[in-house]
């Protein structure tokens, strides 16, 4: 039994399940309060201001990842030369000590590129957000409130790319199970905070600074893991030296990464601040909000794969091919059905539910959730096997996202007069099936010695028919109401 509750305790699928669970929570016990409680115009505006605050990933401009995959490659033995590329690198016997000179050269490199990363997120939050938010705060009720909390995120919005650093090195040393841990008790203390907010009274600033409070919490808190594990070698490292080497290994993948996450992520996110500009409260407000719950329901089904993305880098450092197709089809197949189980459920019972608790936000027609619900599982197939072929740190994320973004944008465009709202994830899954996921998933079989058959009949067949279903059963019931 002891041993039994160490695996749990330890287990980085599990850690992270627990924390998508803890903050998922939220689902439960905050958006209830916030439907209920806020008028329609803060509802559209909290999930707003949440919308572009998810879009600091384009600050980031891909770093984070690379440098946990680098790191990762350190840990494995490798050296500062090395990092660039691993697609041809040879299986040893003996795997190498982590290469602890090479991580720090990696590490206080990584501090030099965040600080100059924070002046360009200012810039980008205090124009672009600031111009986004000019209509949606002019129909709210407390115009002074409203821009005082768009201060305060743009203030804790610093700090929170600085700690980006942080969690880059925890997760790249494989400390992914400490970490998630610690994201879990922080998502609890987070959410009873907003529930006591709402529940004494308080408006959307209230609910604001609670929140941005536990974002400071949040990067204390990684920081001082970084000092605790492994040594506490983080702490000794050279403060900001910067090593061009290490900079030029790292930037050839990060600026692929970060055009390939603005072309992706980026595009469905700026769907909802263009939404926001030419249609009603009540219609943003429902828009997103499903963004929002589908985002909620892809990260926790994210845990069981990406939390195994450390490890796979080792094993491909390694040349440890075969326990790194082994450990990816497992990740997957409980990545897809943790995603099914969640959508479906909701679409089921999201609509009563709100009705139940009197919402001051309805839940959007069937068909587009289903149909948000396909677009995001086809990305889900490309985006897992993408990170799959980014173990050999050749990024092609700026030509998978960029192709596909270019073809959801016409979609987009072109089709939004005649279907409205419809014409975003009409556009995103035309984007993945023409061209994302098949370019995605070419390169990870040639990277790993496999063939789509050997590898998917197992992994993805059974899942992708049971999405499918679901969608033409909502378009069936839906054209059948739009008969009667």
């Amino acid at each position: 039994m002891q041993k039994l509750l160490y695996r749990i305790w330890h287990s980085p699928t599990l850690m992270t399940w627990a924390s998508f669970t803890a903050k998922s929570l939220s689902l439960v016990l905050v958006i209830p309060l916030i439907l209920t409680r806020l008028s329609t115009e803060e509802i559209a505006l909290w999930y707003l201001f949440g919308t572009i605050i998810g879009l600091q990933l384009l600050a980031d401009v891909g770093f984070s990842p690379t440098f946990s995959r680098v790191i990762a490659y350190g840990m494995g033995g490798a050296s500062k030369s090395d990092i660039k590329d691993f697609r041809n690198i040879k299986p040893i016997i003996d795997p190498k000590q982590p290469n602890w000179k090479t991580i720090e050269l990696i590490c206080s490199t990584m501090r030099a590129v965040y600080l100059r990363l924070t002046g360009i997120l200012i810039f980008l939050l205090a124009t672009f957000g600031t111009w986004a938010l000019v209509k949606p705060i002019s129909v709210t009720n407390d115009l002074t409130s409203a821009w005082i909390a768009w201060v305060v995120i743009l203030v804790v919005s610093t700090v929170s790319l600085l700690g980006n650093s942080y969690s880059s090195y925890l997760q790249g040393v494989n400390q992914i199970a400490l970490l998630r841990r610690w994201e879990a008790l922080t998502s609890l203390g987070s959410i009873i905070t907003s529930v006591l907010v709402l529940l004494l009274g308080g408006r959307l600033l209230a609910l604001v600074i609670a929140n941005q409070i536990w974002l400071i919490i949040n990067f204390l808190r990684n920081r001082w893991l970084c000092q605790i594990v492994e040594e506490g070698r983080f702490q000794k490292f050279s403060s900001h030296e910067f090593d061009q080497t290490v900079f030029r290994g790292v930037w050839s993948s990060a600026w692929r990464s970060g055009v390939g996450v603005f072309m992706g992520y980026g595009l469905v996110q700026l769907s909802g601040i263009f939404y926001a500009q030419v249609s009603s409260a009540s219609e943003v407000a429902s828009y997103l909000l499903a963004l929002k719950l589908i985002q909620v329901i892809t990260q926790f089904s994210q845990a069981p794969f990406y939390s195994k993305i450390p490890m796979m880098a080792r094993l491909r450092s390694e040349g440890n091919l075969e326990k790194q197709v082994s450990v990816a089809k497992r990740g997957m197949i409980l990545s897809y059905w943790t995603y099914i189980i969640g959508f479906i459920g909701l679409g089921i019972l999201a609509t009563p539910l709100l009705n139940l608790i009197g919402s001051n936000t309805a839940f959007i027609n069937p068909l587009l959730w289903s149909l948000m619900g396909l677009s995001n599982f086809t990305h889900r197939y490309g985006a897992m096997h993408i990170q799959l072929y980014s173990t050999t740190n050749h990024i092609i994320w700026h030509i998978a996202d960029g192709v596909s973004g270019l073809i959801y944008l016409t979609i987009s465009l072109m089709t939004f007069k005649l279907i409205g709202i419809y014409s975003f994830p009409l556009g995103a899954l035309c984007g993945d099936l023409g061209f994302y996921c098949w370019y995605s998933a070419k390169h990870s079989y040639q990277s790993l010695g496999v063939t789509f058959w050997s590898f998917e009949q197992s992994v993805t067949l059974i899942p992708f028919i049971t999405m499918l279903t679901y969608f033409a059963v909502t378009l069936i019931m839906s054209t059948n109401i739009n008969w009667m």
